[in-house]
């Protein structure tokens, strides 16, 4: 598997733990929603990065072949 495909993955699913996080963590800490809904969105774009760049990498490879 490609590292770029790898990293969007994880990126991927880790946005959503970020959000649970924050969300769960509300009662004891005051903010933990914003950090946890800053941290997700965070990671989501750059899972977005990543999958773009797998993207153009695999587009390249294959007008390179031709």
């Amino acid at each position: 598997m490609n590292k770029n495909r790898k990293l969007t993955i994880v990126f991927a699913m880790l946005g959503p733990s970020f959000i649970a996080g924050g969300i769960a963590l509300n009662e004891y800490l005051e903010y933990s929603s914003l950090f946890g809904w800053i941290a997700g969105l965070a990671s989501h774009v750059i899972a977005l990065k990543f999958a773009t760049k797998w993207e153009r990498d695999k587009k390249e490879r294959k007008g390179s072949d031709v």
